[in-house]
């Protein structure tokens, strides 16, 4: 079951990291550049749970209203760039308008909370397809180390450079 809280704790932790938002912007990117959301009902999820970066994997959640199930055939074009997608039954647990007192738990001042059926889209995808990589800085660094080592752009197209340091 997914609760309301937990949700919202996903939420915060993804806004305070930058490098998690990242992943997230690139993620979208993935699933934009593959055309997943031209499928009916891929538009319409909400991210629930990571994402989680493990060594080869990115692993996000998504939920959708159970009458608007995502179609299989967006996740089936996922699966031609090796990444891995799981379709599952599940309820939310939404907390409910308080009108009366009889809408609270028992005891406290929380309000109760009703089921509502979900389908949850699991999806893995290789890290690569998430991982950004700022090519700038690494050409600087690369400018950097030629400079170093008295490499420049008129050495290497005269020949002249000594090959066996690079």
């Amino acid at each position: 079951m997914i609760n309301a809280n937990d949700s919202v704790n996903n939420h915060f932790k993804v806004h305070r990291s930058a490098s998690l938002l990242d992943v997230l912007i690139e993620f979208d990117k993935f699933l934009d550049d593959l055309n997943v959301y031209s499928y009916e009902n891929w538009l319409d999820g909400e991210i629930v749970d990571g994402p989680h970066l493990s060594r080869y994997w990115c692993e996000v959640s998504l939920m959708y209203p159970y009458e608007k199930m995502p179609d299989p055939n967006g996740g089936e074009r996922l699966l031609g760039k090796k990444c891995k997608v799981y379709y599952k039954e599940d309820y939310y647990l939404e907390p409910r308008e308080v009108k009366t007192p009889d809408d609270y738990e028992v005891g406290t001042r929380k309000p109760k909370a009703d089921k509502i059926p979900v389908w949850v889209v699991k999806i893995k995808l290789p890290k690569k397809y998430v991982l950004t990589y700022d090519k700038t800085e690494a050409d600087q660094e690369e400018l950097a180390k030629g400079f170093q080592q008295g490499l420049d752009d008129e050495t290497r197209q005269s020949g002249n450079a000594d090959t066996t340091d690079i």
